[in-house]
């Protein structure tokens, strides 16, 4: 018998998983909880064999949750549940420890699924998770030397908003936008801003590509 636990602060998701779930004779739901701090005293304790954790509560993030308690159990085996499917909420899930990652809009039978893969040590990601981890883009080497604020101008300037423009959109005066600018050409190997548009569209950065 898989025991699971549910935490979620939406009652009512709660009550249709645990209905959903009971109705499998391999599956029972042994504890429901509303939120990460009535649920941690029972996960370090309790011989769940397999978590359904809210990627968003009140209190603490189902990912937060899941990091400090695999702390104290590290074997310990959880599905995330968000209404996100971006990559970067994947992947948080993913090195938070998560074996499963199910969205909102996933059906009933992929949270059985997923609840029958994950305890036998399965990972299961839903076909979401899957597609958006698929078109993640590598960041490019380059980029990552460039400090927030010329990341941010760099952004801007790809997408043909002048030197002016990103200095009342960034509060800075039109000097220090330059200086920026002068930085990202260098680090970038860029000798002017046509080339740092080829150099996004080289590695796919434009929203439009």
């Amino acid at each position: 018998m898989i025991n699971v636990a549910l935490i979620d602060d939406h009652i009512v998701v709660r009550s249709g998983f645990a209905q959903l779930l009971s109705l499998e004779s391999d599956i029972q739901v042994t504890g429901q909880f509303a939120s990460a701090a009535e649920a941690w005293p029972h996960l370090l304790r309790e011989p769940f064999d397999v978590a359904v954790l809210d990627i968003a509560m009140p209190d603490e993030s189902g990912l937060s949750l899941l990091s400090r308690l695999r702390q104290q159990r590290p074997g310990f085996r959880a599905i995330i549940l968000s209404i996100y499917d971006t990559s970067a909420f994947v992947q948080s899930a993913v090195d938070a420890g998560a074996s499963g990652y199910l969205t909102k809009r996933c059906g009933p039978e992929e949270l059985v699924q997923a609840v029958r893969s994950v305890s036998v040590g399965g990972l299961y990601l839903c076909a979401d998770a899957l597609r958006a981890l698929r078109q993640t883009r590598p960041v490019p080497k380059e980029l990552t030397s460039l400090t927030p604020r010329e990341k941010q101008v760099f952004d801007l300037l790809i997408n043909g908003i002048s030197v002016k423009a990103i200095a009342d959109q960034l509060a800075l005066s039109h000097k220090t936008v330059h200086v920026h600018r002068a930085n990202v050409l260098g680090k970038l190997n860029c000798q002017t801003t046509v080339e740092l548009v080829h150099f996004a569209l080289q590695h796919q950065l434009l929203s439009h590509t």
